[in-house]
């Protein structure tokens, strides 16, 4: 039975350093195109999932077994999750560099460095690197650039393209849905228009039974932030529609049921030469201020008057002037897509260009920047839909995970632009690291600076391990020796042009990774102490 105690030093960067290692060698040899991946399992359906991410392996360990290694690879787990969730990749590159900058770090600490100083220095030296990614980035030229990025992540030549492809087009803020099928299946859709998550309430309004599709052009729109169960909820709706001489009405309610469902149904199914009226009534998914926003974004969109018991007016006393217009609404799968009507475009324009303030000025790690940036991209509008399939229920779930890391990871690459690949980038860096390291008076500030140089240095030699070359130092002098846009071509085997073979990392993403990993090695790096309790709490999402 485990017992609580207290253990201090040399004991604790022994126990936590038995932890990194551990993590860290699970993660390095998947580093690079020629790496591979982990076995995690069996699964309940008797499988092992095989995984090529940093984060979802990280998130699959639980528990070592043993507490005194558990407490370093905690601390592995927590900041490979947090470079997942606020980067989108790098976790594997952020714990080759957590660990490298631990032992260095240890080491010096060990022979009478200032442990407190040096991670001044680290800090410093992180500042001194992401200035130094800045000045060897460059805008993205095309979809080829995202898709070379996107390979990075994938590492399959066609999903890459396709979502190169998909990201270039619709742009860094713009939705996509992503549609599993169960068999081997790519490809992509676009729709042009603001794409909002709904429920259609009946098969009766789909205009394309066999497609699942319901399409109306240039129908009136009535926006209700109430339950619609009652036809004097809906009359007056149908009626403000007719009134503005329109031939289709869109309701998009909170919900619509009962009578209300029934009378739509009825004059949905009525003879064409009879119906005034071609409808479509939807159920909006969003909660809480997600669904407030929708209807905020809608009304922006169309003109309409949001009616419920919190407004001005309720369905049962609509007006004429309470519907909106828009030039085309489609419901396919979980969403209804509308677009806007030309006479509100100057307002949307507005409401753009502040959301884009809002997003520069908000922090990465903001629990709300993900709202702004689905707001961004609905009201700029244009939703892609990617459809990939797999035989195995566990590849598809593998593939729709690889999809949503790209997408991320290349919208930041539109906003930062991006910088050789393959660890080239912060290999790169080391000289500027280095002069910063001489002209610091203070030793121990200085050498946390040269322990960050040595650390940002592994990745590279860790891909050139992976890739089998046998003299790995060698290489990177031909690296450093090629100049800031060179690395390391795998396919190849040979030193080139990182943008000329494709070889691309995006400026953020490296640069947030960093920070991230540096963050968690300085905080390991200065625990003098550790308590080991009895029964330790586990948790599935790493803290």
């Amino acid at each position: 039975m485990n017992r609580p105690r207290v253990v201090n030093q040399p004991t604790t960067h022994r126990d936590i350093l038995m932890g990194m290692n551990l993590i860290a060698d699970l993660l390095a040899p998947t580093l690079g195109p020629n790496g591979g991946t982990v076995a995690s399992g069996p699964t309940a359906g008797g499988r092992a999932e095989l995984l090529d991410d940093a984060s979802t392996i990280a998130r699959r360990i639980i528990s070592l077994g043993n507490p005194q290694t558990d407490i370093g690879a905690m601390v592995m787990r927590s900041l490979i999750w947090r470079v997942g969730q606020r980067a989108g990749d790098g976790g594997a590159t952020a714990a080759v560099i957590a660990r490298r900058l631990y032992v260095e770090g240890m080491r010096l600490g060990t022979a009478g460095y200032n442990t407190v100083r040096m991670a001044r220095g680290i800090e410093q030296g992180v500042k001194v690197v992401s200035e130094s990614l800045r000045k060897l980035a460059r805008p993205i030229t095309g979809e080829t650039d995202l898709a070379a990025v996107a390979r990075t992540i994938t590492k399959d030549e066609a999903l890459s393209a396709v979502i190169g492809e998909m990201s270039f087009l619709l742009g860094p803020d713009a939705p996509v849905v992503i549609e599993k099928y169960v068999a081997p299946y790519l490809q992509r859709r676009y729709i042009a228009g603001a794409h909002f998550g709904a429920e259609i309430r009946s098969m009766y309004f789909y205009t394309q039974p066999e497609q699942r599709r319901a399409v109306l052009t240039a129908p009136a729109i009535a926006l209700c932030e109430e339950r619609l169960t009652e036809t004097a909820q809906v009359l007056p709706l149908m009626e403000a529609a007719i009134n503005v001489g329109a031939k289709g009405l869109v309701i998009v309610a909170q919900d619509v049921s009962g009578a209300a469902l029934g009378l739509l149904v009825s004059n949905q199914q009525a003879p064409a030469e009879k119906k005034k009226l071609s409808l479509l009534a939807v159920k909006i998914k969003p909660v809480g201020d997600e669904l407030r926003w929708a209807f905020t974004d809608l009304a922006l969109l169309t003109g309409a008057t949001i009616l419920g018991p919190n407004h001005m007016r309720k369905g049962a006393t609509a007006l004429p002037q309470d519907v909106g217009r828009t030039q085309r609404v489609e419901f396919a799968t979980k969403g209804v897509v509308v677009v806007a009507h030309d006479s509100k475009r100057a307002d949307i324009r507005e409401e753009i260009a502040r959301l884009r303030q809002l997003l520069i000025d908000t922090p990465l790690d903001d629990e709300d920047r993900p709202k702004y940036a689905r707001r961004l991209g609905t009201l700029t509008g244009g939703v892609g839909e990617l459809k990939i399939g797999a035989h195995a229920k566990e590849d598809r779930a593998i593939r729709e995970a690889q999809a949503e890391r790209a997408f991320k990871v290349l919208s930041a690459a539109q906003r930062g632009g991006v910088v050789p690949g393959g660890g080239a980038a912060l290999y790169h860096c080391v000289p500027d690291l280095l002069a910063a390291a001489e002209a610091e008076r203070d030793d121990n500030v200085a050498a946390g600076m040269r322990v960050l140089a040595t650390a940002i240095s592994a990745p590279l030699e860790q891909i050139l391990i992976n890739a089998g070359v046998t003299a790995p130092k060698v290489e990177m002098q031909y690296i450093r020796d090629g100049g800031p846009t060179t690395t390391y071509d795998v396919f190849s085997g040979k030193v080139a042009d990182a943008a000329t073979c494709g070889v691309l990392d995006v400026t953020d993403v490296v640069s947030q990774m960093l920070s991230i990993a540096a963050s968690g090695a300085m905080m390991a790096l200065s625990t003098d102490a550790i308590v080991y309790h009895r029964k330790p709490k586990q948790s599935l999402q790493p803290d």
